[in-house]
């Protein structure tokens, strides 16, 4: 066991400085996939180099871990090159590193109704159809903005990003499955990264998600989603369940800055994590998407120490150019 190993076996019931995920997030394994909170020291699972290049390989688990009364967010992918398509849903503390590929360079797209998917944007619920004379040639512009696939430029090498960092649009590595059954790399696009707030309920499991339907601007919105954050085989490890749609939250509201920005009372549950012999990476979801098992230090060093390992060179002005011209 490596120095690193040493150090997290000795902090195991002490630390609860590292990300996690709530129980039943799928890792895949040899044999497909098991409950985070299901997995053992010496069970095999799927892991990729920790700079994120290479292919997926099995490596031992050498600890588990399990953290009460910790905060989660929700996060939502889609699966490029469709805009906004299918995906993943994930569950994770926002301290949980994911891998990050690249970023999506053409979110917003211009129109002669100016630029569509901003927060100040149409949409199909703010056209008046009865009023407005575009209203048809709207729709149209709106229709082709959704089936416009999504185009991504790839960093030079991957850098590892904080949940609470991510962004819509950024471009995470996950493994698709093809008609024959066989396994390959596909990349699977950010379209949301949230908090889950806490709601007025009996049941534990039970979570609201803010402005769930807005893309931007959400932290404004006095109406959200409450799902069920339940993984287990009636949803087959995949979704949180859907309990109520557009529905206020003034129990949990804490206040509102002068900005309109709504703080309510965060969501807080158990999570799970494990560590992973080498590599210190493992495959989470069905989509197999790339992750840091982190590993009982400040939030800061542990990321100084991930980007050390994996040398990251990633040249940042160029990410925040791709970004500025994206807006």
């Amino acid at each position: 066991m490596n120095k690193l190993n040493d150090q997290c076996a000795a902090e195991n019931a002490l630390s609860s400085g590292m990300g996690c995920f709530i129980k039943g997030t799928l890792v895949e394994t040899e044999e497909g996939w098991t409950p985070i909170d299901e997995l053992k020291v010496g069970d095999l699972v799927m892991s990729r180099p920790e700079n994120g290049i290479g292919e997926a390989v099995s490596k031992r688990v050498v600890n588990t871990f399990c953290f009460e009364d910790k905060e989660v967010w929700d996060l939502a992918f889609s699966t490029f090159p469709r805009r906004e398509g299918g995906g993943q849903r994930l569950s994770a503390t926002p301290d949980h590193p994911f891998c990050v590929y690249g970023v999506v360079t053409n979110l917003f797209i211009d129109s002669p109704f100016g630029v569509l998917g901003r927060e100040d944007s149409i949409y199909y619920d703010n056209i008046d159809v009865e009023n407005d004379e575009d209203w048809h040639e709207k729709f149209q512009a709106l229709e082709r903005f959704s089936q416009t696939p999504y185009e991504i430029a790839l960093y030079e090498k991957p850098v590892w990003k904080w949940v609470d960092q991510l962004e819509r649009g950024d471009v995470v590595l996950a493994i698709g499955i093809d008609d024959n059954d066989q396994n390959y790399d596909e990349y699977r696009v950010v379209e949301m990264a949230r908090p889950y707030f806490a709601v007025d309920s009996d049941n534990p499991n039970h979570a609201w998600v803010q402005g769930y339907t807005n893309k931007y601007g959400w932290e404004r919105q006095s109406i959200g989603h409450i799902y069920d954050l339940t993984l287990d085989q009636a949803n087959n490890y995949m979704y949180p369940r859907a309990l109520a749609y557009d529905v206020e939250n003034p129990a949990m509201l804490l206040g509102k800055d002068a900005d309109g920005t709504l703080h309510y009372q965060p969501y807080r549950t158990t999570v799970y994590n494990i560590e992973v012999e080498d590599t210190h990476t493992y495959l989470v979801g069905h989509a197999g998407i790339l992750v840091h098992n982190t590993c009982g230090q400040t939030r800061s060093d542990r990321m100084a120490e991930i980007q050390a390992r994996s040398k990251d060179s990633i040249n940042r002005d160029v990410v925040e150019i791709l970004r500025r011209d994206d807006r």
